[in-house]
């Protein structure tokens, strides 16, 4: 196809050369007649034949190309009659196919138009109609006014005006069209807009030729308007736009052609008030005023419906529908703008910053889409438990808050507890139920912030510290929280380590067949000076924030150890399980630190168990498989913690040089529960995997007799929790001198 355009337009540049060669410019039957006529012929069927391959603009390219062979016909009929010495000035035959070469041509416009833009809003519409009815005005007023018609019968005087009002209406709808796509109109549509521009050009030279100067030019210029129109509209058809580039810029309509057509539609009203202009000219111009005030209507109601629209998505969370973090600050700026010296005039202001607990769980296990789902499901859980004068908020992620007006301290404790009772239900995710909790910190204006951002960041700090202290709620008090921020925290926590002020509590682990404490899961407490006893869970991803997790695991692995020499020393054959962060794990010789810190005290490998999260080693498998692999070629067992927290698990289980699993507390927790059937199933099911891949299966969470003897029945290897015994100091535990009877849930000496 490329090389018959190629030829196709050396044909054309050769007429041209012809043209501009001859030096009296006449009539050749053969160079003008039949060698043009056969071109635009040869150019319709060629538009046609666009059609017949499937893709957008089929039906363009037919509209445009029997249009096309309409003028082809009409140039025929005309080169016909004129080697017949049967032409003359007045209507012919040839003008039935020359006039037959608009309607097709508007519609070819129009479906090209609609291939480049699928949907169009209407103030583009209007745009168009007020740029061509303006465009439109401009023509008629000059079109029809230099039209001589004395003499003329109707006939052919029907016939003349046709043709400024066929170019006036396609002059019209181009240029309507060309505003409409504004700044999205693709080379092919160029094409097609210059074809129709120069078709219209060429029927005005040939009404009004006798009026221009340079008559070579006006025949030259006549005899080449209709076979370039006729090229250039095959190009358009058979041409492909450049595919839309999504990470483009959205650049907005210009309004360079409806305000152009608007000033000149004015400018033609002007005009005929002060001189005759046509009739035509100023119906098309007060048409085009008309327009352009339904315009300024339709956006003026636009623009007041897109501001309200704006200004609710602003103040909208999209996720969840609540309102955002902007309202919030927007409600608070506008009660503390009427504050009356110390007093606010809505009363007292109780916020409740809401964080989520155990919700990065749900993300690792579940993906995020079931978190976005289960923030989705909790809004109308909250929604439905405040009262009147309580707003809820979601002020991002996994944090929401409460502004209570009015309220006393007792009554914003009461809001919280209903939050979290709502809260800590189940939510069904993907026909899975999972749970999640929340720390909620309360702060109260005036009493403890002058202004809406101290206001949340006290209800912040005092969240935090509820997170910390594993407590529902708490309330900021100033004696506390006064300074305390997290900045202070993390230097405070390192102080700590570095200090070693932190202890090692431990959790006794019973073999289930010998009845015997013979291991020991290490957890890591900081008894703070005012928060107290934190639990790892705490303050652990503090530690990981602040790059203080080496420092940390150092300190409990060498602690762990110690211990655990001691207890062999006294002998006692006890293993300590201690946890490992992905952070210290991928750490570059951390397998060479293990080997140095059991080979300083001589311990064998088997004294030293490494539990890892089975969501966290999925997320970096390649790295942790090659040192899990060291590890077990060094001796050590490394174990799976909270097992069937995620869905991965066995899909990687076969990669991991693991040789323990232990059970995520949720499956336990759940055997002795009413409806527990399947839970039972999989735990028994993730017993016998464990035991034929050669591994041991440790159970947590072990808090009631029954649960003790479904797991015994099914043959699990180890058990920890509070029925058997609870974390405690080393000194306190119960292995030198005690066995635990699992048939009477006690411990005997």
């Amino acid at each position: 196809m490329r090389v018959l355009f190629v030829v196709l337009g050396g044909l054309l540049a050769s007429y041209v050369a012809w043209l501009a060669i001859e030096p009296h410019y006449h009539y050749s039957p053969i160079v003008n007649g039949w060698a043009l006529d056969s071109f635009e012929v040869l150019v319709a069927t060629l538009c046609m034949a666009r059609a017949l391959r499937r893709g957008l603009g089929r039906g363009a390219a037919l509209a445009l190309g029997f249009g096309l062979l309409s003028w082809a016909v009409g140039d025929i009929v005309y080169t016909t009659e004129t080697l017949a010495k049967t032409s003359s000035w007045g209507a012919t035959w040839a003008d039935l196919f020359w006039l037959g070469f608009y309607p097709p041509a508007y519609v070819g416009v129009v479906l090209f138009m609609r291939r480049e833009v699928r949907k169009i809003a209407d103030p583009s519409w209007l745009d168009g109609t007020v740029a061509g009815l303006g465009a439109a005005a401009v023509c008629a007023a000059f079109a029809f006014a230099g039209l001589n018609l004395t003499g003329a019968s109707t006939l052919t005087a029907a016939t003349y005006i046709a043709y400024p009002i066929g170019d006036l209406l396609l002059f019209a709808l181009v240029v309507g069209s060309a505003t409409v796509l504004s700044r999205r109109a693709s080379a092919p549509w160029v094409f097609l807009a210059s074809a129709m521009a120069l078709n219209a050009l060429g029927d005005t030279f040939n009404l009004f030729q006798s009026s221009l100067a340079t008559p070579r030019l006006d025949a030259v210029f006549r005899a080449l308007a209709w076979p370039a129109a006729g090229f250039l509209v095959l190009v358009a058809v058979w041409l492909r736009p450049r595919p839309h580039d999504p990470l483009a810029s959205q650049r907005p309509a210009g309004f360079a052609l409806p305000g152009a057509a608007a000033t000149a539609a004015l400018g033609v009203l002007f005009v005929g008030a002060l001189h005759h202009v046509t009739r035509i000219a100023l119906v098309l111009a007060a048409a085009t005023m008309v327009a352009v005030g339904v315009r300024l209507i339709l956006s003026t109601r636009r623009l007041r419906a897109f501001t309200a629209e704006r200004l609710q998505q602003s103040m909208t969370d999209d996720l969840t529908g609540l309102r955002n973090r902007r309202y919030l600050t927007g409600v608070l700026d506008a009660c503390f703008a009427e504050q009356d010296g110390q007093q606010l005039a809505v009363g007292r202001l109780a916020l409740l910053y809401i964080d989520l607990d155990r919700f990065k769980v749900v993300n690792d296990s579940f993906g995020h889409a079931a978190g976005d789902e289960l923030l989705k499901q909790l809004g109308p859980r909250l929604t439905r438990s405040l009262r009147n004068r309580e707003v809820l908020v979601r002020l991002g992620g996994d944090e929401f808050g409460v502004l209570v007006v009015g309220k006393d301290t007792d009554d914003a404790a009461a809001v919280a507890q209903r939050l979290i009772t709502e809260i800590e239900m189940p939510f069904v995710l993907e026909g899975v139920q999972a749970r999640v909790g929340a720390s909620i910190g309360i702060a109260y204006a005036p009493d403890n912030a002058g202004d809406g951002e101290a206001l949340l960041r006290c209800a912040d700090i005092a969240m935090y510290r509820a997170k910390l202290s594993e407590s529902s709620f708490t309330l900021y008090d100033s004696d506390l929280d006064g300074e305390w921020n997290l900045w202070q925290l993390s230097d405070e926590l390192r102080l700590a380590i570095e200090g070693r002020q932190l202890e090692l509590h431990y959790q006794p682990q019973l073999d289930l067949r010998r009845e015997v404490f013979c291991a020991a899961e290490a957890l890591v407490r900081w008894p703070h000076p005012r928060l107290g006893m934190v639990p790892p869970a705490r303050f652990i991803p503090l530690a990981e924030e602040a790059g203080l997790m080496p420092a940390l695991t150092d300190w409990v692995l060498e602690t762990g150890l110690d211990q655990c020499l001691k207890w062999r020393s006294a002998g006692e054959q006890i293993t300590v399980s201690i946890n490992v962060s992905p952070t210290n794990l991928l750490a570059p010789g951390f397998v060479d630190q293990i080997r140095d810190m059991l080979s300083a005290r001589r311990l064998p490998s088997d004294a030293l168990v490494l539990e890892i999260t089975e969501t966290n080693i999925i997320a970096n498998l390649g790295q942790a498989k090659l040192v899990v692999n060291e590890l077990r070629d060094l001796g050590i067992v490394v174990s799976i913690d909270d097992f069937g927290a995620g869905f991965t698990s066995l899909a990687y289980l076969s990669d991991l040089a693991v040789g323990e699993l232990k059970l995520d507390g949720a499956f336990i927790a759940a055997l002795s529960t009413p409806d527990s059937g399947r839970d039972i199933d999989l735990v028994r099911a993730t017993i016998e995997l464990g035991h034929t891949m050669g591994m041991r299966v440790v159970a947590e969470c072990i808090e009631d007799q029954p649960t003790l003897d479904l797991l015994r029945e099914f043959g699990c290897d180890l058990g920890q929790g509070y029925l058997l015994c609870r974390p405690g100091p080393a000194d306190r535990l119960p292995f030198a001198d005690e066995r635990f009877d699992t048939a009477q849930g006690s411990r005997t000496g």
